[in-house]
């Protein structure tokens, strides 16, 4: 199933017209029926918003394909620690059993408090994603302005951008993404 039959199945399940969920959401009717066929693509927003008034998980609107029980698991223990360590940086990978890597997770740890100590300007292929745990740090990019992210601070970006972090009053600690591309 598509998104947007989802959102049309969703909707109708619900017994909610067109009409009604588009004046929920604060867009047209026409805005709405376009979503639902194809012909206008489906924020993420957006998507937040209408799972919440359908009352369920963004997921089903989000998804790109119909999920398949492949039985995958991979654990990664407290009392592993096979750190990776880069100028300014420390790196525990999770979840490594896979072998065919297209997202790396990891526990980052950055102490570099200028862009020297990062070991300059870094970028690679894919996207990269960080929730910060605990401390401050600074994203610097060469296509946007610093970032400065708190504890409970997340971002999203392109890191074929070369981008570097800085550690504000003391270590760091994020949950860092990486999806390949």
């Amino acid at each position: 199933m598509t998104f947007e039959n989802a959102i049309r199945t969703q909707r109708t399940r619900k017994g909610i017209s067109l009409r009604s969920l588009a004046t929920e959401l604060g867009i047209s009717a026409s805005q709405l029926s376009k979503i639902e066929t194809g012909k206008s693509k489906l924020s993420v927003d957006l998507a937040l918003e209408i799972a919440g008034l359908l009352e369920v998980p963004a997921s089903v609107f989000l998804s790109k394909g119909r999920p398949s029980a492949g039985g995958r698991r991979t654990i990664s223990r407290a009392s592993q620690v096979d750190l990776q360590t880069t100028p300014g940086m420390r790196f525990r990978p999770l979840c490594t059993e896979f072998k065919d890597h297209e997202v790396l997770y990891w526990i980052t740890t950055v102490t570099a408090t200028n862009l020297e100590e990062n070991g300059g300007w870094h970028q690679h292929p894919g996207q990269e994603f960080f929730y910060v745990l605990s401390g401050k740090v600074k994203l610097l990019s060469q296509l946007y302005e610093t970032a400065d992210l708190n504890q409970g601070d997340s971002i999203l970006f392109d890191s074929e951008q070369p981008h570097a972090y800085v550690s504000v009053d003391g270590p760091a600690e994020l949950l860092m993404i990486n999806v390949l591309a």
